[in-house]
């Protein structure tokens, strides 16, 4: 019966005969025939062949690992930015979160909250890089500077959010005008004047709001650019910007907005967006620190899931 011989003795066979010993001398000292090393040869490089290939797949799959775990923590730290002046958190249209549909705005967007272990891609579904980069950096500073930045920018929302209803409700209480986003509703009927448009109206007030609110001082008299348009009668910023609908009330009108903006500077709702703003400026070093530490090794430490599917 022919003797069998193990893959480590044929890997033994490949070594002698890539240093030069001919498939002869190696049967002779194997005790075998020729025939039977040139075949263990041939499974030995295939085997070897085989540990190669997938050793080059493991450090593709693991590069690729890594380069999707930099990019989300890149991702992360591009995020980590102060919002405009002006940021406007809810639409003067009627859609989504809107000033018109104070119901859709969930207690999420008004209210501050932790940043949740669980993090959530744009589309609702589970983030699952972010799950990994969270597994890799588990115990790591920069989750409690990115929840403490998180915070912050959640309760500045809100504090805008909350101008932003008051900016609106003021321009209505003063004027006595409702505002529309258009003047036809969704019934398709016309909707008679008078009435404020919500999409130039809305963001005129809120943005003069907050400038007064930033310190940033009158250098346009941007007041005296609200005119009475009596002839066509609408209230217009410049000379054509409609801002509202009032037929023989045009000169009241401007004045009533004039007024609101009175009652707008002194608001302690422009006050708490001030100092909210203020302190996100304040939770910002540290959180773009913490990431910047990391980013410049190339390289997340620690392991997840995938890690452990790969073999590390």
């Amino acid at each position: 019966m022919p003797r069998k011989f193990s893959i480590a003795d044929k890997k033994k066979w490949l070594e002698k005969y890539e240093r030069g010993k001919s498939e002869v001398s190696i049967a002779k000292e194997s005790k075998c025939d020729s025939r039977t090393v040139k075949k263990g040869i041939e499974e030995a490089r295939r085997e070897q062949d085989a540990q190669i290939a997938r050793a080059e797949l493991l450090k593709h799959a693991l590069l690729k690992h890594q380069d999707r775990l930099l990019e989300k923590l890149s991702g992360i730290l591009s995020a980590l930015t102060l919002p405009s002046k002006d940021w406007e958190p809810l639409s003067w249209y009627q859609d989504g979160d809107s000033i018109f549909n104070k119901d859709a705005i969930t207690i999420a967007s008004e209210q501050p909250h932790e940043v949740s272990e669980e993090t959530q891609g744009s589309d609702g579904e589970p983030d699952t890089v972010q799950a990994m980069l969270e597994q890799h950096l588990k115990r790591d500073k920069v989750w409690k500077y990115l929840a403490q930045w998180q915070k912050a920018y959640d309760a500045h929302r809100s504090k805008r959010i909350a101008l932003q209803l008051k900016v609106a409700s003021l321009l209505q209480e003063e004027t006595g005008c409702r505002m529309v986003d258009q003047n036809v509703d969704r019934k398709s009927s016309v909707i008679a004047p008078p009435f404020l448009y919500s999409y130039t109206t809305g963001p005129l007030f809120f943005k003069m709001t907050l400038r007064h609110a930033f310190g940033d001082h009158d250098t346009d008299n941007w007041q005296d650019r609200i005119v009475a348009d009596v002839a066509g009668g609408y209230v217009k910023y410049g000379p054509g910007t409609i801002l509202a609908e009032v037929p023989g009330e045009e000169k009241d009108c401007r004045q009533k907005l004039l007024d609101a903006f009175e009652k707008m500077k002194a608001l302690p709702e422009s006050g708490e967006v001030k100092s909210s703003l203020e302190d996100l400026k304040k939770t910002m070093p540290k959180a773009r620190q913490a990431i910047d530490e990391i980013l410049p090794l190339e390289l997340i430490t620690g392991r997840c899931k995938v890690c452990q599917r790969l073999g590390m």
